[in-house]
């Protein structure tokens, strides 16, 4: 994945998410809105298969730069932990 940015502002950036679809992109989408200074995040394709996701987030009151960071932290905290629980049952289900 490589993000590129397309605008940059202190409550609102907008980037494209070369090489992502929709599963990264709702996943992020989901994090962001659990965060109340967050006003929008969304993010749309023109073409599924000729274009890359262009993602926008808007904040109230916090840096928008940093409410990203904080939610990509948490998705990678949330994959950690689900990777763990996952090794766990297979290995106790293991014969």
């Amino acid at each position: 994945m490589e993000p590129k940015i397309i605008e940059n502002s202190r409550y609102e950036i907008k980037f494209e998410v070369v090489g992502e679809g929709h599963s990264f992109c709702n996943l992020l989408r989901k994090t962001l809105l659990e965060e109340p200074a967050v006003e929008f995040a969304g993010y749309s394709i023109d073409h599924p298969l000729l274009s890359n996701p262009v993602f926008t987030l808007r904040t109230k009151r916090r840096q928008a730069n940093v409410v990203l960071r904080e939610a990509l932290e948490k998705m990678l905290a949330r994959t950690e932990e689900f990777r763990k629980k996952f090794k766990q049952a297979v290995a106790d289900n293991e014969v």
